[in-house]
């Protein structure tokens, strides 16, 4: 195998022709190199710019969805056990470093030379011991990063370990978040500081998919598609709905599946394979607002949502 790497340092056109024999379908450029014995999963219409690294250790995934690019001289590294997902529609530009335990959303926009690290280094844990000899004796766990759909980052941004950053935030050129950020945030500086909303996010207690401006809360795990003039939202997995009432008994959810059942908390329904209401009832220890959480083994189409 190392063979074959320097080969294609090279003469990059054999490089190229191997990646195309080991990743069948997936659209590498010139000097692309994909590293290690690790997973690398990868739907349609995906594709690597040239000199771009993936560094994949034994027992470490990175799983890309559908329509995403990444461009010129990205980074990608992990390490064993560890796991990086990127949503479908996402673009990766020229330069970036996505480092570590980390999960990115659908359609996020990544400007060149954004940083993104799940680890960090000890340096006063011991703080009368070098630093490298702090990494080595009492290493800092990694934290890993959440990133929702539809958040733009400027070029140079950078993020660091444990951070969630909520839907639809916009984040400046040159900004250091070191901190969660609430959704539909515009945040700048060092560290970062949210300047103002994209929009008011307000959780209510029904949302609608034909009513546009209820699809922000249609959070996560859940992609739109129309069809006869109605809008629905799919599932295939793990889903969130952001929802809001004071003092609700139940969750009712209007839905269809071909097959599996959906699940929220501890509790389960079979998914109707016409739209109809399957009903969750709501206690202190099972959900917290405005968040709810559901999973589903099969797809799932959603039109309307409700608290009562």
């Amino acid at each position: 195998m190392t063979v074959l790497i320097y080969l294609g340092r090279l003469m990059p056109a054999i490089g190229w022709l191997i990646n195309a024999f080991k990743f069948p379908g997936l659209h590498c450029a010139l000097k692309v190199e994909i590293l290690g014995a690790g997973q690398l999963s990868y739907g349609r219409n995906v594709r690597i710019g040239e000199g771009t690294r993936v560094e994949l250790p034994r027992t470490s995934i990175v799983a890309i969805a559908d329509n995403v690019s990444a461009s010129r001289l990205v980074h990608i590294a992990l390490a064993a056990g560890q796991r990086i997902s990127i949503g479908a529609g996402t673009t990766v530009q020229d330069g970036c470093r996505i480092y570590g335990d980390l999960e990115i959303g659908s359609r996020c926009i990544f400007a060149p030379n954004v940083f993104v690290s799940s680890g960090t280094h000890a340096f006063d844990t011991m703080p009368y011991r070098p630093i490298q000899e702090q990494e080595r004796l009492a290493p800092i766990a990694p934290q890993p990063i959440k990133i929702f759909d539809d958040c733009w980052f400027g070029i140079n941004s950078v993020l660091l370990p444990g951070i969630t950053i909520g839907r639809g935030s916009v984040i400046g050129a040159n900004t250091v978040v070191n901190s969660d950020l609430p959704p539909y945030s515009i945040a700048v500086g060092c560290p970062a500081q949210v300047v103002r909303q994209r929009l008011a996010f307000l959780p209510k207690s029904r949302i609608d998919a034909n009513v546009e401006s209820d699809w922000p809360y249609f959070y996560d795990g859940l992609e739109r598609t129309s069809a006869a003039n109605e809008n629905e939202f799919v599932a295939h997995r793990d889903f969130t709905l952001a929802m809001n009432h004071p003092g609700p008994r139940a969750v009712r959810i209007w839905l269809a599946g071909d097959n599996g059942e959906v699940v929220f908390a501890d509790h389960r329904q079979p998914l109707p394979r016409q739209l109809g209401f399957v009903e969750f009832e709501l206690s202190r220890n099972n959900f917290q607002l405005p968040f709810l959480k559901f999973r589903t083994n099969g797809r799932c189409r959603i039109r309307l949502a409700e608290l009562i």
